[in-house]
């Protein structure tokens, strides 16, 4: 198929597992990816064949978050424990057993403070705490048990007033940042919610479910329904809007990376499951400028740029 908005695909080869994680880097231009080998890797979209090894754990990684004000990386454990790392000193300085299953979102809430998404359907609350020496660590605030399947993604309203948060259980609910209150909660899928995002310019949710389909609510209307359509054949791993509110990029289970035009939803463009694009499952994207990266079963991040 023609590839119509599309550059040609960057890809960074590092990871000798399955890739699950991608988050931004320590500056605006690189960003990290964790997988089932337990690396970190850091990368310039610039200089593709560079990737940097900034940590490793000893099993395997569902998820990750860059503290950059404190250069600390944040790595939630397919086991469910959650590694500090100072980068400055390159040392681990804590490795938290808390969760019963993996961890598999974090997200940075408010300053200060973060939340994480477990296996065990608990929400972690944590806060960023000073000692006597001066040194920071993470301190648990809160856990909020909100169903008994697993917690998928998390996502940061545009102007942080709310958070959200896809359930197994078929759930998408959203939190008030202060108190952690929630603030609503929608049924969502059918057989579980697997991933969250909201519309940049938008009053728009978007969730994606293991029913392969991307549904839409209205967030000051009490996540009235907008839309829904079939999406993807099997589970909506990531869903999300380009920073210019121009693209809705999806992947999932199913290894297509598809485009939509984020206002009409039309199709707008769909990877071949082949080694041009991926092989299989693919578990996560980010957005970068216009820049999209995303994350495989088959081993690989890829980057794909819109045209102008």
């Amino acid at each position: 198929m023609t590839d119509p908005i599309l550059a040609g695909a960057m890809v960074f080869n590092g990871h000798t597992a399955a890739v699950y994680a991608l988050a931004n880097g320590t500056n605006a231009r690189t960003f990290i990816s964790g997988g089932g080998d337990g690396k970190v890797v850091a990368w310039d979209p610039n200089e593709p064949e560079k990737g940097t090894l900034i940590a490793t754990i000893g099993e395997a990684i569902f998820s990750i978050h860059m503290d950059t004000a404190r250069q600390m990386l944040l790595v939630g454990s397919g086991s469910g424990k959650l590694h500090v790392i100072d980068l400055r000193a390159k040392a681990e300085t804590q490795a938290v057993e808390l969760h019963r299953k993996g961890i598999f979102s974090m997200l940075a809430h408010s300053p200060g403070r973060l939340v994480c998404a477990g296996g065990d359907g608990i929400l972690s609350a944590w806060r960023w705490t000073t000692g006597s020496k001066g040194t920071e660590k993470l301190e648990l605030e809160r856990q909020i048990p909100l169903c008994e399947e697993k917690l998928r993604g998390l996502a940061n309203s545009p102007t942080s007033d709310r958070f959200s948060v896809a359930c197994g259980d078929g759930t998408v609910r959203e939190f008030e940042p202060t108190l952690l209150n929630e603030t609503m909660c929608i049924d969502a899928h059918v057989n579980g919610a697997t991933s969250v995002s909201y519309h940049p310019n938008k009053p728009v949710l978007i969730s994606g479910g293991k029913d392969g389909f991307l549904r839409f609510w209205h967030t000051e209307e009490g996540g009235r329904s907008i839309h829904a359509f079939a999406a993807h054949k099997g589970s909506v791993y990531a869903a999300s809007v380009d920073p210019s509110g121009r693209v809705l990029a999806s992947v999932g289970r199913d290894a297509l990376l598809k485009y939509w035009d984020a206002n009409s939803l039309d199709p707008l463009f769909q990877t071949e499951r082949n080694k041009s694009a991926h092989t299989h499952s693919i578990n996560a994207c980010l957005w970068k400028g216009s820049q999209l990266f995303t994350a495989s079963d088959d081993r690989m991040v890829k980057g794909w740029s819109l045209r102008s």
